[in-house]
């Protein structure tokens, strides 16, 4: 664990205690001991030092103190303390757990939202589910958002959002910056990566925000790229093989980023 995301209800007290699964994550996974440190960031994005204060059964009390009173602990976090982009990822529903994989690796990215979406080609369809059970779907998800961002140490705080239509998209995101889908299929007006990236960062600098569109497996229908074009979605062609649903994911979030922090 690179970063322990310290609960709601933290707001700067000196001391928290912690149970259920996180103090046993604490205590028994790592194997903390009384005394070792770990670092921790708050809803703000705080950064504090936490010490171990306290081992009890199922439970345990971290002394907390900020970040800029103590030196370094545990696990060094990312060196890059730069601007990074707000990148929304709109993922159309996929079979089994790919969802679950996909979330994880753009949590790790930095993705700021992932915002799950019924399209036309999905095999899952998620509004014919019962509400308990997409909740829970749902709070799965948002346990798997705060386990990688404690592995990887993100600065991001990933949201995972309830899922929507395929034609709720424009509306959700609003024309709030550079919308892009990206499709496998040559169509008219597709532009290039880099070059349109490029210059959306130039003009509206490296922390705009960006949203990125992914079909399901049996990729986006005509109608829903005509949908996103007449929304301001700029068509982006993926000049690379075939790709996985989850692998496209992971290749578009990690080349948005990639561009956007260049210098």
């Amino acid at each position: 664990m690179r970063l322990y995301l310290l609960p709601p209800s933290f707001h700067g007290q000196p001391s928290l205690a912690v149970s259920g699964k996180d103090a046993q994550y604490l205590t028994r996974v790592l194997r903390l001991k009384q005394g070792q440190r770990l670092t921790g960031r708050d809803a703000d994005g705080a950064l504090w030092h936490l010490t171990i204060q306290e081992i009890g059964r199922d439970r345990c009390v971290l002394h907390c103190e900020p970040a800029e009173h103590m030196e370094a602990t545990t696990d060094a976090l990312p060196d890059y303390g730069g601007p990074l982009p707000r990148i929304v990822l709109f993922q159309c529903l996929c079979k089994g757990k790919k969802l679950e994989q996909i979330v994880r690796q753009a949590t790790e990215i930095g993705a700021c939202r992932i915002v799950p979406v019924q399209s036309k080609h999905c095999v899952v369809d998620i509004f014919a589910k019962r509400k308990d059970a997409v909740e829970d779907r749902t709070a799965r998800l948002e346990a798997m958002v705060k386990e990688a961002v404690q592995q990887s140490g993100s600065r991001i705080p990933t949201k995972v959002e309830p899922p929507i239509a395929f034609s709720d998209i424009p509306s959700y995101w609003g024309n709030r910056g550079l919308g892009l889908f990206f499709h496998q299929s040559i169509v008219e007006g597709q532009l290039a990566l880099t070059e349109t990236v490029a210059a959306y960062r130039r003009e509206h600098g490296q922390e705009a925000p960006v949203a990125v569109v992914i079909g399901p497996e049996g990729g986006l229908a005509p109608e829903e790229t005509t949908l996103l074009e007449q929304a301001g979605f700029k068509p982006i062609l993926l000049k690379t093989n075939i790709l996985r649903a989850e692998t496209a994911a992971v290749y578009a979030l990690a080349a948005v980023q990639t561009i956007m922090t260049e210098a």
